[in-house]
């Protein structure tokens, strides 16, 4: 008998629990893999595995698609704001910036996200959403606080960078998914990225690529395919047998992950203020999404909006 819980079978929340201990992971293979690669290097041949997995696997629909006229504009601004940017900066800020930082900067993200569609759409939010919104910025400033200064360098301003493009992509995406499926959305908007982010790689530098280990080579390759083509797929699947309600403290746990892995990996300590910090963050961004979903639920009667948090 399938063991079950919350009337769901266990093997879906594990599928959850699993893709997201890999994303959180993911901020830290990232450091490592930025001591070998330049960042707009490890974007670049990401999104070369990535588009050929998802070619390999969706090669039916992606060949039976052909009317992409009318999407042309809306993906070169997905591809070049949600992959180009977003894949750049995210392992720019990873070159300097902790990867726990890193992780709980871009917690917020799913508040920004709404802080966007508040502003640009006009959508309702509840003044307890405002509250725990600023809640969790107060949580940012104890993370990035060091020795009672709040300090932000480069790799906290990247990291900045990627937490807003990521929302932006997520507006985006939510706008134009009626017009293009989510398989053919994401295949496009990671072509259309890659071939945004070749015009910006210097291939001068390409040659000291050679003198990469092999094992770095397995990593950026298996990273690439797990958490941004096999983890989505997993994530896609399970989220839409369970609900978006029940996954979205699962997302919360990619902090934790980092930290956990961090000091397993790196050696690397979490101090006393940015614990506090990112309790502060993950109740904040929870709360926040609590209300906002009360909040479209009273408006919708009954439709819940559906965000998946990929990273």
């Amino acid at each position: 008998m399938t063991e079950k819980l919350n009337g769901k079978p266990v093997y879906l929340y594990m599928g959850l629990l699993f893709c997201v201990i890999c994303w959180g992971s993911n901020f830290i293979f990232g450091a490592i893999l930025v001591q070998y690669f330049k960042p707009m290097e490890i974007a670049f041949l990401r999104l070369i595995f990535i588009t050929l997995f998802l070619l390999m696997v969706f090669f039916k629909p992606i060949k039976q698609f052909r009317t992409l006229k009318s999407m042309i504009v809306p993906l070169l601004f997905i591809g070049f704001i949600g992959v180009t940017l977003n894949h750049w900066s995210f392992y720019a800020s990873l070159t300097t910036a902790s990867p726990v930082t890193a992780a709980l900067i871009l917690a917020t993200a799913p508040i920004c996200t709404s802080l966007i569609n508040s502003v640009v759409f006009k959508e309702r939010k509840s003044p307890f959403f405002w509250m725990w919104s600023l809640l969790s910025f107060f949580g940012v400033i104890l993370v990035i606080m060091k020795k009672g200064s709040i300090v932000i360098g480069m790799g906290e301003g990247y990291i900045f960078l990627t937490m807003l493009t990521f929302s932006v992509f997520m507006v985006l995406v939510e706008r134009y998914a009626r017009h293009l499926s989510s398989i053919l959305l994401t295949f496009y908007s990671t072509m259309v990225g890659l071939i945004l982010m070749s015009v910006f790689l210097p291939f001068s530098d390409v040659s000291v690529l050679k003198a990469v280990p092999f094992n770095i080579w397995v990593l950026l390759f298996f990273t690439a395919i797990i958490m941004h083509g096999i983890c989505p797929l997993i994530w896609n699947h399970c989220i839409s047998r369970v609900g978006s309600t029940n996954t979205s403290l699962l997302l919360n746990i990619e902090p934790f992950v980092a930290m956990v892995v961090g000091y397993i990996v790196l050696k690397e300590s979490v101090s006393g203020m940015q614990m506090i910090g990112a309790m502060i963050i993950l109740l904040s961004v929870t709360m926040a999404l609590h209300s906002n979903r009360r909040t479209q639920w009273g408006k919708g009667r009954g439709t819940l909006s559906r965000q998946t948090q990929i990273q």
